[in-house]
């Protein structure tokens, strides 16, 4: 797959965890352009009898069935896997997730990207000891990939040890490889401002 492609696969899962990691398109510049090359998936293309037999009313479960059933002809289809991963993320299935995630990796034990995205999807769950374990690994795969070191410290600023954090955000920062990425770091390891007041208005009399 194209790192255009992978880039969009791994932007996509980010959008879909929401707030929990890599909040929505703010982090989005971030990402662009840094998810590195791997080797390319065979593409998943569902049969029209696939698509047939997978009838149902929500597009996502269309979507996760078309994908069941190519695995279960190519148990190893990447491209398939990913975007079965993909739909289990956006239904809020991240349980269902990992499977997927977990024969990616695998399938490629040495892909950064796919321990980055399981540690997001286990962050997800509030399992933080799974979570700091699958960016660990990420780290020792790849100790110039900032994300997951990220990863770490926005997990340690959400269970509210921000003095914790400190460290690993200054780490990613200085791992970020452009100004305006340590620059978005650097505001996401500051608290969010107390909202002032507001000021109850006068009655006209």
């Amino acid at each position: 797959m194209s790192q255009p492609s992978r880039s969009r696969w791994f932007i996509n899962l980010v959008l879909a965890l929401g707030a929990v990691f890599f909040i929505g398109a703010s982090m989005l510049p971030l990402l662009e352009g840094i998810v590195k090359d791997s080797q390319p998936a065979q593409e998943a293309t569902p049969t029209a009898s696939q698509t047939a037999r997978s009838q149902s009313s929500s597009p996502l479960v269309n979507q996760a069935q078309e994908y069941e059933l190519v695995l279960k002809q190519e148990p190893d289809n990447q491209a398939a896997l990913k975007g079965l991963v993909e739909v289990r993320v956006r239904q809020r299935d991240f349980q269902g997730a990992i499977a997927p995630l977990e024969k990616l990796i695998a399938l490629n034990p040495n892909e950064g990207l796919y321990h980055l995205v399981l540690g997001q999807v286990y962050a997800a769950q509030k399992n933080s000891d799974r979570a700091n374990a699958a960016f660990d690994r990420a780290m020792q795969i790849d100790q110039k990939d900032y994300r997951p070191v990220l990863g770490k410290a926005l997990l340690l600023k959400e269970q509210g040890k921000p003095e914790q954090a400190k460290p690993l955000f200054e780490q990613a920062a200085a791992l970020a490889p452009s100004p305006s990425e340590k620059e978005q770091i650097n505001n996401l390891a500051n608290p969010q401002p107390t909202p002032a007041p507001a000021v109850p208005q006068q009655k006209q009399k």
